[in-house]
Parts: C-alpha cells; sequence; structure tokens
C-alpha cells in the first residue's frame, strides 16, 4: 500500500519484498521509519536491546518507548505510520538465525559492532536456503556515514569491505551518533533499495562527510 501518494511513480512496489532490519538502533529505526512510509508492508525486526534514554535523540524512538524491547517499541511506531495490510514479526534475542520468508529479502544491517554485523553475514551466506535478494550495510559514525549495496552477496564479497570495531573508519559505528547522520543514513539505504528494486544504477559503495560536505561512491549500471 503506498500511503504517501505524492511518492506515487518514482517505486511502488516495495509491498512485494520483505525487508529485514537486523540491529533496530539508529540506522534501523530510521530505514524501517521510512520504508514503511513509502508503501513497504513486510518486516522482520532482529534486535535483543531495550530502548535506553540514549537512544531517543539519535532514533526513531519516544521518551514513552524507554524499557522497552526495541523490537516492540519500532513495531508500535511503525503502526502508528501504517496499520493496513502490514505484517511485522519481532525476533527480540540475540541474531542467530536469519528467519527466510520468501525469494524478495531485502536485509539491512544496522548492529552496532562490526562483529555481530560479520557473525549476521556468515550466517546469512552459509546458510542452505535462498539468498536475500539484496544486502545493504549502513555504517555510521557521528558525522561520517558509509554505505555498501550487495546483490547475491558471498562473505568473500562483504569481507573485502570489512574491518574491525578497533579500526573503526573513521570513527567506530557505536561510539558516536547525530539525528540528522542517523536520518539521512535512512534515507540513503532507502534510496538504493528503490534503485535496485527499479533497475536503475545504483552505488554499491558510498561515503557521505558531513563536516566537509564530501561524498564518494561507486556506482554499478544494471545491464
Amino acid at each position: 500500500m503506498l500511503i504517501n501518494t505524492r511518492s506515487s511513480g518514482l517505486v511502488n512496489n516495495l509491498h512485494e519484498y520483505t525487508f529485514h532490519i537486523l540491529g533496530c538502533g539508529a540506522i534501523g529505526s530510521s530505514a524501517a521509519t521510512q520504508l514503511i512510509r513509502c508503501g513497504a508492508t513486510k518486516f522482520v525486526l532482529y534486535d535483543m536491546d531495550e530502548v535506553a534514554t540514549e537512544n531517543i535523540g539519535v532514533s526513531q524512538y519516544m521518551d514513552e518507548h524507554i524499557g522497552m524491547k526495541k523490537t516492540e517499541a519500532l513495531e508500535e511506531h511503525m503502526l502508528s505510520i501504517n496499520c493496513q495490510g502490514v505484517e511485522i514479526l519481532q525476533i527480540p534475542e540475540y541474531f542467530d538465525m536469519f528467519r527466510y520468508q520468501d525469494n524478495n529479502d531485502i536485509v539491512i544491517l544496522g548492529f552496532d559492532s562490526m562483529k555481530s554485523r560479520k557473525e549476521a553475514v556468515e550466517e546469512i551466506c552459509f546458510n542452505k536456503k535462498t539468498k536475500p535478494y539484496l544486502l545493504i550495510d549502513g555504517r555510521m559514525g557521528g558525522e561520517h556515514y558509509q554505505q555498501y549495496v550487495f546483490k547475491d552477496v558471498t562473505l568473500a564479497k562483504y569481507l573485502r569491505t570489512w574491518y574491525s570495531d578497533e579500526e573503526g573508519d573513521p570513527e567506530p559505528c557505536n561510539i558516536k551518533a547525530s539525528s540528522y547522520c542517523s536520518n539521512m543514513a535512512g534515507s540513503m539505504i532507502v534510496n538504493a533499495i528503490k534503485k535496485v528494486v527499479t533497475g536503475s544504477p545504483y552505488e554499491t559503495m558510498l561515503t557521505f562527510n558531513f563536516p566537509m560536505m564530501t561524498i564518494q561512491k561507486r556506482t554499478c549500471f544494471p545491464a
């Protein structure tokens, strides 16, 4: 269902995909709320943490969500935006299994730690079932954002972009955060999804630096 008719014609088929939000913090909550505004209806939310005070300034949560499981709070917020025909599955526990839904799974990596992201990709790639249609890894520092987009993801492809939590390039993704960067992260993720599902050229790698207002990217042109 397209609840924002002003975006009609830009992307009208997000309801055909299942969105797996791995980590419902700053990046994951921003991407999820923007996706549901654009007409996405099927979600699986993975996060074992509770909403804390420090999450309010950078995520899509309100004061009344403090103490709730992030998956529960995010579902509540998403359904306040659109509850018609929306299916949301909560996985409020440690990620150890990818819940495949169909052949149109899109994975958004938003875990705080790079170690957790790597473990998630290992599980996804080594699972014998159908691989996800698309995997997007969004990495955010205080004023810096990186994004990697993978079609037909393999562990080898992913590891070429991976670094440890200690290396944090240029800021560890769990150290600092800002609301304007997290909201832009969600926008960049949804924009990448829109480009891929409509067969448009899309950025396989993107970095954005707020202080310098610079952007670097690599673009894929579908055949």
